[in-house]
């Protein structure tokens, strides 16, 4: 093309250059409203935490820090793949940064419900203080759905919690009891150890698992007059958890898994408070304070990171 162009040439180029740009422009308008369009209806807490009030509850304050919450949650990738729900009691607590899921619940009264999107790292690494999962990608963000379905500040948490103690001290002693009484009328010989009875029924001649690793286990949970609750062979279908993340399994379970080498199949019975506690299961299925028995076999262990 010559240096020199006659004046309607240039004036059509500059027009088309101009067209050019306008479509370009529109098109990475079009692609980011599209990429972001899961956002649509929601808020901006701070950079990279968006919020949107689903229902409005019958509360009157909302939660601040200290405050103790139950709430029912639920963790979803951002392809709403969940992989986690569940009921948790907790103190919010203040984050060393913005954005976290505790300052996330201070937007909530009691009875609210809310979706959040959150920066998947931040959470597990800074909240869980664990690693990130491997389906997770750090680049994208994570869904959490929030039902508040109770709010106690600390003084009066503090209060209620003093009268249970004396409850629990009383239930506790009955328990005790309760667990005697099966261990005799079954006729087993097991240990007592960190709080939970272990007997080993068929040992194992892998490693022991430590915080990190994958365990695939295969688990059998019934109550103390032999009714289950809950069965990976019935439902023909392993289960798989990262040992030392939190809210994955009960404590009694991690409890029973570090002391199983792989290839070991082991029973445990559970005392309610090292199995599903004063809520009982998620599901519902557990009452609260109920003692339990599980049947572990640990089919695998894959070393994490050391």
């Amino acid at each position: 093309m010559s240096v020199l162009l006659r004046s309607g040439e240039g004036r059509n180029d500059i027009f088309g250059g101009l067209i050019l740009l306008f479509l370009t422009l529109f098109f990475l308008s079009s692609c980011n409203h599209e990429s972001e369009g899961y956002l649509a209806g929601y808020s901006q807490l701070v950079d990279d935490t968006y919020y949107r009030l689903a229902a409005l509850g019958e509360g009157e304050h909302h939660a601040s820090i200290g405050d103790y919450v139950t709430v029912q949650l639920r963790y979803a990738t951002l392809e709403d793949s969940t992989f986690f729900a569940g009921l948790r009691r907790f103190q919010i607590e203040r984050s060393n940064y913005s954005g976290s899921i505790d300052e996330c619940l201070t937007l909530l009264s009691e009875g609210d419900s809310a979706n959040f999107y959150l920066n998947p790292r931040k959470f597990f690494e800074n909240t869980l203080q664990t690693t990130l999962p491997h389906f997770l990608d750090s680049a994208q963000t994570m869904r959490v759905d929030v039902k508040m379905l109770s709010l106690q500040d600390s003084i009066s948490y503090a209060r209620d919690k003093e009268a249970f103690v004396h409850w629990i001290e009383d239930f506790s002693a009955y328990e005790r009891v309760l667990l005697a009484q099966y261990i005799a009328k079954e006729r087993m010989n097991p240990h007592a150890v960190d709080s939970l009875f272990y007997l080993r029924k068929r040992p194992g001649s892998g490693d022991y698992p430590h915080d990190g690793d994958t365990l695939t286990i295969e688990f059998e949970g019934r109550f103390l007059d032999g009714e289950f609750f809950d069965s990976t062979k019935k439902r023909k279908e392993s289960f798989q958890f990262v040992l030392g993340q939190k809210w994955q399994v009960i404590d009694g379970v991690e409890r029973a898994v570090r002391m199983m080498r792989e290839g070991e199949l082991s029973l445990f019975i559970l005392p309610s408070a090292i199995a599903f506690g004063a809520t009982g299961s998620s599901t519902g299925i557990v009452p609260p304070y109920t003692p339990v028995i599980f049947e572990i076999e640990l089919l695998e262990l894959k070393p994490g990171e050391r």
